[in-house]
């Protein structure tokens, strides 16, 4: 378990290093091309796309930090009126079954991804577009992943829990 803690640890180092340059960029090329507009009358042919696709990969590296401090969407009212051991394998439970739906949109976004998006296009600055695509394929798999360490957490919590722990 402690592996597994590490692991995570690292991931969300770099999650959070990946996310604070997208939202620099994303906030600087902003500020600029009103600079730009402002001042110059004119901009970043470039900018304001980049900008709008900075905005998606910041928001899957923020879903991804939410899932790890469990800030994410979730309805938990069964899981109020149970013991603590029972809550822990209902939340192992709705936790793994995330996790699935997380993998089949990982999977269909890769196909969209290897599919659906012509390997020549070009989002700009000669980035393809593929490039730009792949954020939602990998949130999608950070997700997964999160969701699989806290499944493998809440089966550890409920089963070191005693059987009569809480339970009354």
């Amino acid at each position: 378990m402690n592996a597994l803690r590490a692991f995570d640890r690292a991931l969300t180092t770099v999650v959070n290093a990946f996310l604070m340059l997208s939202f620099a960029i994303m906030l600087g090329l902003a500020a600029l091309q009103v600079f730009l507009r402002f001042f110059f009358h004119s901009g970043l042919l470039w900018g304001d796309v980049a900008a709008r696709n900075l905005v998606i990969w910041v928001g899957f590296f923020g879903a991804y930090l939410a899932t790890r401090e469990n800030k994410h969407f979730r309805v938990d009212v069964l899981t109020r009126l149970v013991a603590p051991r029972i809550r822990s394998w209902l939340f192992a439970g709705t936790d793994l079954f995330a996790a699935v739906i997380s993998y089949f949109l990982f999977q269909a976004s890769l196909n969209f991804v290897r599919l659906g998006i012509d390997p020549d296009s070009v989002a700009f600055l000669q980035v393809p577009q593929t490039v730009i695509a792949m954020i939602v394929p990998i949130g999608f798999a950070l997700i997964l992943i999160q969701f699989l360490i806290r499944t493998a957490e809440n089966v550890v919590a409920a089963i070191r829990r005693a059987p009569n722990e809480g339970d009354a």
